[in-house]
């Protein structure tokens, strides 16, 4: 994951790129799997064991390397995964039963589609570098979808600490590009500033009073990159 989810010479911007992108080769699905012990994951997952969930759903999972440490450490708990990508899926599955995992189950699916699952039915339902990518037009529904189906959420992504910057940002890359998509708007529903970062604190505001959020900005130690050292937040919201 700290190969910053590039291909050759392209940096991925959309999930719907992400849904194709074993087309171009499939060495970066067993990268994923490779990268279990990146310093974020164990972050993220000391994250999510302390509310010591029966069920969780990770929304984007490639090929399951955060789900594969929950379930060591959760051996009881039922254990989701869905992904945009069918050969992540696909492998995934393979390499967790390989490993004798037997509580985690990866499906396709992405996170503009939850209607399947009835509400509250997750304890926790998390993200792991996967809202960066989803766009202004889209993410407001994805929010109220999770906050639909979790009793507490836990988000790993780009966080606008610095709106002056952010927003600087997105006028560099609106101009440069002049991709209508990339014009500064509101921070609640994103600044792009290489990826979609966005003010998650506002963004829930619109649904949950503010004493459930609670966002701590990711330690540099963690994920040593420079968007991730500027904008990598971890976001819970808490029933």
């Amino acid at each position: 994951m700290n190969n910053g989810k590039q291909m050759k010479a392209h940096t991925i911007t959309t999930d719907e790129e992400w849904s194709i992108r074993h087309l171009q080769g499939e060495s970066w699905i067993e990268n994923y799997w490779k990268s279990r012990d990146h310093p974020h994951r164990q972050f993220l997952v000391e994250k999510i064991i302390k509310f010591q969930p029966k069920t969780v759903l990770e929304i984007g999972c490639a090929s399951g390397p955060n789900l594969y440490h929950i379930a060591k450490k959760l051996p009881d708990a039922e254990i989701k995964g869905i992904d945009i990508n069918p050969i992540a899926v696909q492998k995934g599955n393979e390499w967790l039963k390989q490993e004798g995992v037997s509580n985690v189950k990866l499906e396709v699916g992405k996170a503009q589609k939850l209607e399947q699952y009835a509400e509250k039915s997750f304890d926790v339902v998390f993200t792991d570098a996967v809202l960066i990518y989803i766009a202004p037009n889209e993410i407001k529904h994805v929010a109220k979808e999770m906050l639909r189906i979790s009793h507490t959420i836990i988000l790993n992504e780009w966080h606008v600490f610095n709106k002056p910057l952010a927003y600087f940002l997105s006028l560099y890359h609106y101009l440069r590009t002049l991709n209508r998509s990339f014009k500064p708007r509101s921070t609640s529903l994103g600044f792009y500033v290489g990826h979609w970062a966005r003010d998650y604190e506002n963004l829930f505001e619109q649904f949950v009073s503010k004493e459930k959020i609670r966002i701590t900005k990711l330690p540099k130690e963690v994920w040593n990159d420079k968007g991730w050292r500027r904008w990598g937040a971890i976001i819970e919201v808490i029933e």
